[in-house]
């Protein structure tokens, strides 16, 4: 039974190249039938021609053919006494007595493969995607990097055997060779590019709350020096402790549910409260739901588009055109939030769901967090890794309820708020813990929050909306 329960789930990008390999192996090919039998007899023992007559029941015709033909190729010679023995060179065909004879062969061949930067593992012939976003970046030794094609060549030559037999080389060549070949020499190794190998990692704490070791990655052959890796990258993302921000937050929110989940004591999440309250939201559907882990992670985003269609199915099918209603998502300031490829699904999802062909349903806009109107690096950064393709992601000062909280507001209907508690010194990474809620009046109170803040401002003339990131990056702020 699985005891451990999963509080994040983020994607981290390894560096890795494709290269185009040429290279020579030793195939061993069986005999034809009269010269593979004439030698496994001579190999029992030196024979005369007209025992090898006898044996085979050839004329004196086809035997001199035969014998001939081996002597020509150096496979057979006679011996003192006269008899017909093996030559060195037949005598390597052969392994062990009575074993069929191979004969082995030089041929060239080449392939085109992808080896991570940091463990420089065979990651098979399927083409990577370019994309470098939505995960925390992994940085490996320049080392590694720059001498590259010299890694290359000597690990291929190591796993040849393990790529032969995952099938990652020619057809022609898996077709033709029955038994395994063997790599003579690699010729040459040129690097085409350099692609991201995308790393799922969930962060997991057991019953109790602690934090649980984090499970190896399948794909690398080792992974004791990509977690070294890891923990560098997670000690310069970390956050200082922000649990009393997060318990004030709550308390300005009115949420006293959320804050029943939060040990004071240990300093951790309490995991008992929240599978027991979800028992009782199965046994008692309520109109408010709890949930541990990114709001865009499959489970939970599930969780609120089953909260979500009532209200839109009610949309579709009603008469008058309700695409005036904002529906919001803002962001928190956690370093963590985005890294996953989730959360360009569920943003699909959210700007994709606003409207069908015949009416709009809601108007989506996201905020993401930036210092102030001239924070041009950060909306240049955001515009790169939500992939914008539209003017519906605008820049929001940050501060709201101390950049811990995250808010996904559907007017009137719907509101999800997750609170990212950072806890260092118990969990790696920061803890995103929230609920759904489809009451009134949390829903209006949550709202009125969330609008004022948008729309209040830092200063004269510095409102906390900083307008659209596309514009914004482009230094004519609207």
């Amino acid at each position: 039974m699985d005891t451990t329960t999963t509080y994040h789930e983020i994607d981290f990008l390894l560096p890795a190249q494709r290269f185009n390999i040429n290279f020579t192996y030793v195939t061993q090919k069986g005999l034809p039938f009269v010269r593979e039998f004439v030698l496994r007899l001579v190999h029992l023992g030196p024979m005369s021609k007209s025992q090898i007559a006898t044996y085979f029941g050839f004329s004196r015709k086809e035997t001199e053919e035969a014998i001939d033909d081996l002597v020509e190729r150096d496979e057979l010679t006679l011996n003192e006494s006269g008899r017909l023995t093996l030559t060195d060179k037949s005598k390597g065909y052969f392994n062990d007595i009575g074993e069929v004879p191979r004969l082995s062969q030089l041929r060239d061949s080449g392939v085109c493969l992808s080896f991570d930067l940091a463990t420089f593992t065979c990651l098979g012939k399927d083409i990577f995607s370019d994309n470098w976003k939505n995960g925390i970046q992994i940085k490996v030794y320049d080392e590694n990097a720059a001498r590259s094609e010299a890694h290359v060549e000597k690990h291929f030559q190591r796993q040849f055997n393990e790529i032969f037999h995952k099938g990652l080389l020619s057809k022609s060549m898996e077709q033709e060779e029955k038994d395994s070949p063997t790599i003579y020499t690699v010729n040459s190794v040129n690097k085409i590019r350099q692609i991201p190998l995308r790393l799922s990692m969930r962060f997991q704490v057991d019953i109790e709350g602690r934090s649980v070791e984090r499970e190896d990655f399948e794909t690398l052959k080792s992974s004791d020096y990509l977690h070294e890796r890891i923990a560098v990258e997670l000690d310069r993302l970390a956050r200082p402790t922000n649990t009393t921000e997060i318990v004030k937050a709550m308390l300005e929110l009115g949420d006293s549910d959320t804050l029943r989940l939060f040990d004071s004591k240990s300093n951790s999440v309490n995991l008992r409260y929240l599978a027991d309250l979800a028992k009782l939201e199965v046994s008692n559907p309520q109109k408010r739901t709890m949930f541990l882990g990114p709001l865009y992670s499959q489970a939970n985003w599930t969780l609120l588009q089953r909260m979500l269609a009532p209200t839109l199915v009610a949309r579709i099918e009603a008469s008058s055109d309700m695409g005036q209603d904002s529906f919001i998502w803002l962001a928190p300031s956690d370093p963590y939030w985005s890294k996953s490829n989730r959360l360009q699904v569920s943003l699909d999802d959210f700007f994709h769901k606003a409207s069908t062909k015949e009416k709009k349903l809601y108007s989506p806009t996201v905020y993401v967090p930036v210092s102030g109107q001239s924070d041009y690096r950060s909306a240049n950064l955001w515009k790169q890794e939500l992939n914008l393709l539209n003017d519906k992601v605008h820049g929001l000062v940050e501060g709201f309820l101390g950049g811990n909280v995250e808010v996904l507001h559907l007017e009137g209907t719907l509101v999800a708020v997750v609170y990212h508690m950072a806890i260092h010194d118990t969990f790696p990474v920061t803890v995103p813990v929230g609920f759904i809620s489809t009451e009134k009046e949390i829903v209006s109170s949550i709202g009125r929050k969330t609008k004022a803040y948008i729309e209040g401002s830092t200063g004269f003339e510095s409102p906390n909306d900083c307008g659209l990131i596309t514009r914004f990056v482009r230094g004519d702020r609207i």
